[in-house]
């Protein structure tokens, strides 16, 4: 039986987003079920408390004011004053011991905010969003990274706002789509805000990084790009954070920001949109493996030819392996073109046969000239059974080989569920004798939930079928344009998140690659002569060196120097001999 990835279910969903905001609720409210974390007054405060921003009487003559205030007792500070004594002890107070409506009401928030990422995630995100790997590992980094931020929050005094929250969003689209990281920047945002009492003006910085970042990024971003967008997101932080003070507090003293530089939380908006880009682009491998991807360092060593399973395809299978050849060019090539991953694409590619290293004489491409099929003395049901296997075989192959398994999707999709119309049809014309229905000859795999993946189904279908016809220009368009247009009846294509402008690039691209592979020659004169024509012997350098240096050009050859005016222009006459 294949295994292949396992989708969200509609019960999944709703186990991970109760056990995600289950531990959010207690990341959240951990120090309250510590007594020895209590902070107050008059004694050095255990761990850092961050009162939310509230607005207080402002004492003195006059009329009375409000003025909006968000203290920080650092940890190791003591709390002294009437004022914030008061403060301190009326907060502790309230949360302390935690209290159930509290702890409910907070679940019900994070698992409402989770609900609603991972439905989008199932049924609205494109590749492999819908699959619960994907939306563990997701839940995991952003656990990771709240965990941090909160153990940050409570031992040191530094803004709030320096959190990189963004990181995440960088990393989702990245091995994702952007689509979803705009997404999950939103709930990130939610999240990393809660823990300082939902402050608004720190989660429109923290949303406002993570969408500049996912903006700036670009598809398929790596490297100084990555870097770049910490310098995107401080310039967005500092200026949401500037117009967030002048809305709630009425205006922002600039001096008095830099004055304390450390506890600024204005240069602690533009730090925080910094490390973003450097925390993105220095944990990346990370996040990698916690999201299910492969790594680059990985995919390179995947792609040498003198990986042991890619020498057992050109050793067992050298017509397939050939074929698998022509069709990482072409799906590399493709991919490039829309800006999706080309070299996962083209290690796919590499890899997505191997399983006809098990039956390789059951593929034509595998016969020698005249060597008869063995799908001649088998009945067709028999024959597509046996062509079939070889996907199954594949995966099978590359797990004990420890191949990741983002590459092995590319096995059990390069088909994905479509029929094999050859012995179906044959079946058909026979009469059908063992009552077969159509889904007998259906390929056991999954729909391509990827870019990647959906562009190697095409091109699988595409570089075969590009034999089979003339090398024109117009017959290639005509092989694929029937072949994409086929698979979107299919359904094929249906979850891969492939666009129509995607799919025309694709096309544009596939046929340009096929026409410069099948590109013309002027044939050499032996080809134009019917009589042997004599071969050139073999000359080393040297051979050559000698016989130019000893040529002397005759008088009548074009390569005559010309005459200087002091030369005669007659020939010179012979002098008699003398007797």
């Amino acid at each position: 039986m294949l295994r292949t990835r396992i989708i969200a279910s509609t019960a999944g969903v709703l186990i991970v987003s109760a056990v995600f905001a289950a531990l959010m609720t207690l990341v959240n409210r951990v120090e309250t079920f510590v007594e020895p974390a209590r902070v107050e007054p008059g004694t050095p405060a255990p761990v850092t408390l961050r009162v939310a921003w509230t607005r207080l009487l402002a004492p003195g003559p006059g009329e009375p004011a409000l003025r909006g205030v968000a203290p920080v007792i650092a940890r190791g500070e003591v709390v002294e004053g009437t004022e914030a004594s008061a403060l301190v002890t009326a907060i502790e107070a309230a949360r302390r011991p935690p209290q159930l409506d509290d702890l409910l009401s907070l679940f019900f928030v994070y698992f409402l905010v989770t609900l609603m990422l991972s439905a989008y995630m199932r049924g609205l995100s494109p590749g492999r969003g819908a699959l619960i790997r994907t939306q563990l590992g997701l839940l995991a980094l952003a656990l990771v990274l709240l965990v941090t931020a909160k153990a940050f929050l409570l031992f040191t005094s530094f803004p709030a706002q320096i959190v990189p929250v963004a990181a995440m969003s960088v990393w989702t689209a990245q091995f994702l789509d952007r689509r979803t990281a705009l997404i999950l920047g939103l709930a990130m945002a939610f999240y990393a805000a809660s823990l300082v009492g939902f402050g608004l003006a720190t989660a429109a910085v923290y949303l406002a990084t993570s969408v500049a970042s996912v903006l700036w990024l670009g598809p398929r971003a790596r490297g100084t790009r990555v870097l770049s967008t910490g310098l995107v997101a401080a310039l967005v932080a500092g200026g949401v954070y500037a117009a967030a003070r002048v809305i709630f507090d009425g205006e922002l003293d600039v001096l008095a920001e830099l004055e304390d530089p450390i506890h600024s939380p204005l240069l602690g908006s533009i730090a925080g949109g910094l490390a973003s880009g450097v925390v993105a682009w220095a944990l990346s491998g990370v996040a990698v493996v916690i999201l299910g991807s492969v790594s680059r360092t990985r995919l390179i060593e995947l792609s040498d030819l003198d990986q042991p399973l890619l020498k057992k395809m050109a050793r067992e299978a050298p017509g397939s392996w050939e074929h698998s050849r022509a069709m990482a060019n072409l799906a590399e090539a493709a991919a490039n073109a829309i800006g999706a991953d080309a070299l996962l694409t083209r290690v796919g590619a590499y890899y997505h046969d191997l399983g006809k290293t098990c039956q390789a004489k059951y593929f034509v491409e595998n016969l020698h000239p005249g060597e008869p099929t063995p799908h001649r003395h088998i009945p067709a049901d028999l024959s597509a059974d046996a062509i079939m296997a070889h996907v199954v075989e594949g995966v099978s192959i590359l797990r004990d080989g420890r191949i990741p398994e983002p590459v092995i999707e590319f096995a059990y999709t390069h088909h994905g569920t479509s029929v094999i119309e050859y012995f179906w049809h044959k079946t058909l014309e026979e009469g059908n004798p063992r009552q077969r229905d159509e889904s007998f000859f259906r390929y056991p795999g999954m729909r391509p939930r990827t870019k990647e993946t959906a562009i190697v189904m095409l091109i699988d279908a595409i570089e075969a079928a590009s034999r089979t016809v003339e090398p024109d220009r117009h017959e290639f368009e005509a092989v694929v344009q029937r072949i994409i247009f086929g698979k979107l009846r299919q359904g094929q294509l249906d979850e891969c998140g492939l666009t129509l402008l995607e799919l025309r690039t694709i096309s544009a691209k596939v046929v340009d690659s096929l026409c410069g592979i099948y590109h013309s020659r002027i044939k050499y004169p032996w080809q134009e002569t019917k009589g042997d024509l004599p071969q050139p012997g073999a000359a080393t350098e040297a051979d050559v060196a000698k016989a130019r240096s000893s040529h002397v050009p005759a008088a009548d050859e074009s390569t005559e120097r010309p005459r200087t005016p002091s030369e005669p222009t007659d020939p010179p006459q012979p002098q008699p001999e003398a007797p």
